[in-house]
């Protein structure tokens, strides 16, 4: 009886705690949070988005490098 009780007791937690890791989990399914996530991705899509959002620098552009200057001796 102890040989099943010591293999029992691990599968009993593991199982628990998949149960909790996958209630955590889970994808909210009101009617609220369709909603919510549907309007989320709409802020995401505007236009406003875009302007607000950062700033990426120009492309790099090879012919606007400058030679580099001489050392100077001294």
């Amino acid at each position: 009886m102890t040989a099943l009780a010591f293999l029992l007791i691990p599968v009993v937690i593991v199982a628990v705690g998949s149960v909790v890791l996958w209630w955590r989990g889970r994808q909210p399914s009101s009617v609220e949070s369709g909603i919510e996530s549907f309007q989320r991705e709409m802020r995401a899509l505007s236009p406003e988005a875009e302007a607000e959002g950062p700033q990426r620098p120009p492309p790099f552009d090879p012919s606007s490098r400058r030679p580099p200057k001489p050392a100077e001796d001294g």
